[in-house]
């Protein structure tokens, strides 16, 4: 069975080769412009691609793991991730469940503390102690949790910032964009010859190349391989 890849590359491969056969000179300048601007595209993407892999590979061993204590939903808490932002699954309940959890912050527990802080005030002058010590109880608890979380935060941020992560991720979606947007432009052009054919089966070649997700999203990438059916019946018989 040929995948839709192969399909592609088949395409891509026979379609180019007969477009070598016919001058580029009579297609339209404007498609030969994108078509050239392609290859530098493809590669801008692929370089900041790889360094998002490297700066992974070589800083995620010490991406910190939270102390169980810490993990809490609601406001304030923020979603368990990795240094690629992708979902973090734990332990969960008494089973052998895991989910992606949420992990308060300092701030949380600051407010968590001054919250039975005040509980204890007021319950200070009841006839019994035992509501207000358990008030102090759970304001001490509240107190420790906001340390642990800003000592996990803060190695969070260190080892963000040291790897360089973000600004790498922000080259790799520039990169992305703007060779999904320059494939567009291309596929979406009216060519005139084989040659111009030519150039948008090298726009699906460098399609593949992009992350399946970013393919998905992508409303138009359906109709290119229909349209460059339509194209090779027009050009070709």
């Amino acid at each position: 069975m040929i995948n839709r890849r192969s399909f592609i590359a088949a395409l891509s491969t026979s379609v180019a080769a007969a477009g070598t056969a016919e001058s580029a000179e009579s297609e339209h300048s404007a498609l030969i412009a994108l078509s050239d601007r392609l290859p530098s595209a493809l590669n801008a993407y692929q370089e900041a691609a790889s360094d998002v892999e490297w700066i992974n590979a070589e800083w995620e061993p010490q991406w910190p793991m939270p102390d169980p204590e810490i993990y809490l939903y609601g406001f304030d808490t923020k979603r368990h991730e990795g240094l690629l932002g992708q979902g973090i699954e734990t332990p969960w309940g008494k089973g052998e469940e895991t989910r992606i959890q949420n992990i308060g912050t300092p701030e949380r527990f600051e407010a968590e503390y001054q919250d039975h802080m005040e509980r204890a005030d007021r319950k200070a002058g009841y006839k019994s102690p035992k509501a207000m010590q358990r008030e102090l109880r759970w304001a001490e608890r509240a107190k420790a949790r906001k340390e642990i979380a800003r000592s996990y935060w803060a190695e969070v941020d260190r080892v963000k910032s040291a790897s360089g992560i973000e600004a790498a991720q922000k080259r790799k979606a520039q990169a992305l964009e703007a060779l999904s947007n320059l494939i567009g432009e291309i596929m979406e052009f009216d060519e005139k010859t084989l040659a111009g054919l030519a150039v948008k089966a090298q726009a699906l070649t460098a399609w593949q190349e992009v992350p399946k997700s970013w393919q998905i999203m992508n409303h138009d990438a359906p109709k290119w391989l229909s349209g460059m059916a339509s194209s090779i019946n027009r050009l070709v018989t």
